[in-house]
């Protein structure tokens, strides 16, 4: 069985681009009550696989009941080139607090290079540049981490986008219940099953490193502890 902390090959650098001082007034404090979600634009990231990780980042920050994505419609500029400073003006106008912009490319090895940007309107100034090179497949992943990213600079509170949830999953008749082992994305995207549903299988926990899945089972109908890797 793979590890449930298997590294996808994923590599994560600072962009040597211009990067304004951290002295934004951006910010969302998550222990107030009645929070008014922030307004962000978030355009579709140029690029191969650009736009699908640009709706998860959506998806995900919009989740949170923290951040409220703008509809793209209505968005006046097409971001052309993430190296160079948007019109902060024309984001103002639709009320956009932050502006998030990307692009993904394939580079000569077949490995997906997506790089973000996260800008803060009002205060016309960069709070975040920086890349990551990974598997094609695993844009998904880039797009949860992007949303952490964002999230964590935000609010100054630690993303939980780019996590796995370990669940048991049941199936086929009431008298017949076959209970399997599986886990999924946060989100609920790629589940894949960890045992076969031979045995019953309950209280799966990660062990507190993350790399190991404990569980009880029940074999012959006897309990016995075991672990996953």
């Amino acid at each position: 069985m793979r590890s449930v902390a298997k590294i996808l090959g994923l590599i994560v650098a600072l962009t040597g681009m211009w990067i304004a001082p951290a002295l934004a007034a951006l910010q969302v404090d998550v222990n107030q009550g009645n929070i008014q979600p922030m307004p962000i634009a978030i355009p579709d990231f140029n690029g191969q696989s650009g736009q699908n990780i640009a709706s998860v980042v959506r998806a995900d920050l919009e989740r949170s009941g923290l951040f409220k994505p703008l509809d793209p419609k209505s968005f006046l500029d097409k971001i052309a080139n993430i190296n160079v400073p948007p019109n902060f003006a024309n984001w103002r106008v639709i009320n956009a607090q932050a502006l998030v912009t990307g692009e993904a490319t394939t580079q000569p090895d077949g490995r997906l290079r997506v790089a973000f940007r996260l800008w803060d309107v009002f205060g016309e100034s960069q709070m975040i540049g920086k890349e990551y090179t990974t598997a094609p497949e695993s844009w998904r992943r880039v797009a949860h981490i992007i949303s952490d990213e964002i999230y964590q600079r935000i609010t100054g509170e630690k993303g939980y986008f780019d996590t796995r949830i370990v669940y048991i999953s049941e199936s086929g008749p009431l008298i017949n219940r076959k209970k399997r082992l599986a886990i999924m994305d946060e989100d609920g995207f790629n589940p894949s099953y960890l045992t076969d549903g031979a045995y019953m299988v309950l209280t799966p926990r990660f062990n507190p490193t993350a790399q190991m899945i404990a569980y009880m089972s029940y074999i012959a109908g006897k309990p016995r502890g075991r672990g996953l890797h």
